[in-house]
């Protein structure tokens, strides 16, 4: 019989590609922030993370590759393959009894992610309206938002908290409104509000919003 010879592999060859890749992405994200999509080059990302312009194509190959890899990075804030409502800071909103403790913890996450990633997503929408490479990634990214708006009012639906007098597909509506990163940087980068003070009304907005007032 003869021996089949595996491909070697080395846990540390592993770990120092993760973080190559990891200090390529932070470098484009402070870049893409400061200078704007089309103006930021392979080349200028390439400096700025101590690379070779090289190294970008062979683990990319195109800028928004790139770009999309950095914005699932920054949504979920780390790159674990764990989808968002997978994780452990969005358990709660799918699986506490109290309906109320559900939005506030939705509000929190929302917050969350728009400290990360709410520059990163101004980016993409200014980009999107020059660049057709973009436009599929601009619209994928408000359907998930729309899904996981969708999957917070089922989940209202579910324990029959959700009032009465709005029916699933409007609340689907308002859910997704309330959370835009448009309403965030208005308030927080326009109005100069706390990330607290934005998870605070955002949260009692939702509470107000969607669930039975009391009488």
């Amino acid at each position: 019989m003869t021996d089949v010879k595996r491909p070697y592999s080395s846990p540390r060859r592993k770990e120092q590609a993760r973080l190559t890749r990891r200090t390529i992405l932070d470098a484009a994200g402070r870049l893409f922030v400061d200078l704007g999509y089309g103006a930021t080059s392979l080349q200028q990302i390439a400096d700025e993370a101590d690379v070779a312009v090289q190294t970008i194509y062979a683990v990319f190959g195109r800028k928004q590759v790139l770009f999309a890899e950095l914005l699932d990075l920054t949504i979920a804030g780390d790159d674990q393959p764990i989808a968002v409502n997978d994780r452990e800071w969005m358990a709660a909103v799918f699986e506490h009894a109290d309906p109320a403790v559900r939005l506030r913890t939705y509000a929190g996450a929302v917050t969350g992610i728009y400290a990360r990633a709410g520059d990163l997503l101004n980016v993409l929408r200014a980009a999107a309206e020059t660049d057709p490479g973009l436009v599929d990634l601009a619209v994928e990214t408000e359907q998930r938002r729309r899904i996981g708006a969708e999957a917070v009012i089922e989940g209202l639906s579910n324990l029959g908290a959700l009032r009465s007098d709005i029916e699933s597909p409007r609340a689907v509506d308002l859910m997704w409104t309330l959370n835009s990163p448009d309403i965030f940087r208005r308030l927080v980068r326009g109005c100069e509000w706390t990330t607290s003070e934005y998870e605070s009304w955002l949260g009692a907005t939702f509470v107000d919003t969607f669930l039975e007032r009391d009488v």
